[in-house]
């Protein structure tokens, strides 16, 4: 719905065409360009699916279908109607009318024989609140979308973190095991070169065991590169 309440869907729903003429003529004189009306009200079913209002007129009093019967019929109905507004026209002003009628769904009153002011005042009193509510409805909307980006981004991090934290603990545990052991016999064969009359050992060996763990310990570092890599550390 537009801020400009004069392109509003509004339905006239009366059984007397007097009654649809003056509203009709009143909502023209006052700039509604998007006016309907019926009085066969059991049709009106029909026509609110179709046409959509945003605001109904709506008389009670009528035969075969009534005001009360129509409530109850869209009361039945999904949420389609959430924001509609229902707006009864009734000579019957007793209280438990009244209370019958708020309880089906009406939204306010208009009493018969109609006073042209109050009418226009009612009418735009309920069109601005529908308007209200379809902008509060855009909006949580928004914001509920804007909340489901954000809680994807938020699982998308966490799960990068804990791609992280697992690379990170297997880069622990290759460095505080995988490399100790090559890292030590380096260390001990390069410890020999000192004394290797006495240890039984040629340099050709000891070198060939330094070689050896080298290597290991190049392949081992590369894999934790790897792993760092993957893990966008």
């Amino acid at each position: 719905m537009t801020e400009d309440l004069k392109d509003s869907r509004i339905l006239i729903i009366d059984d007397t065409l007097a009654n649809i003429e003056v509203l009709e003529n009143l909502l023209m004189m006052k700039g509604y360009t998007n006016v309907s009306s019926i009085s066969d009200s059991t049709k009106a079913m029909d026509m609110i699916k179709s046409f959509k209002p945003e605001l109904i007129l709506l008389d009670l009093m009528m035969p075969e279908m009534s005001g009360f019967d129509i409530m109850e019929q869209l009361q039945k109905e999904p949420d389609g109607f959430k924001l509609m507004r229902i707006l009864v026209l009734t000579a019957d002003i007793t209280p438990e009318s009244k209370k019958k009628a708020l309880s089906g769904g009406a939204s306010d009153f208009l009493t018969k024989p109609f006073d042209l002011t109050e009418v226009d005042l009612r009418i735009k009193n309920l069109l601005y609140t529908v308007y209200l509510l379809s902008q509060l409805t855009n909006q949580n909307a928004v914001l509920e979308e804007r909340v489901a980006e954000r809680t994807a981004e938020l699982e998308k991090n966490l799960s990068a973190i804990e791609l992280q934290n697992k690379a990170l603990r297997e880069i622990s545990w290759i460095q505080s095991h995988v490399v100790r052991a090559p890292l030590a016999r380096m260390m001990g064969a390069i410890a020999l070169l000192d004394i290797k009359d006495d240890a039984g050992v040629t340099q050709e060996e000891i070198m060939e065991i330094v070689v050896s763990s080298a290597n290991e310990i190049d392949k081992t570092v590369r894999e934790i590169s790897s792993k760092t890599a993957q893990a966008n550390i």
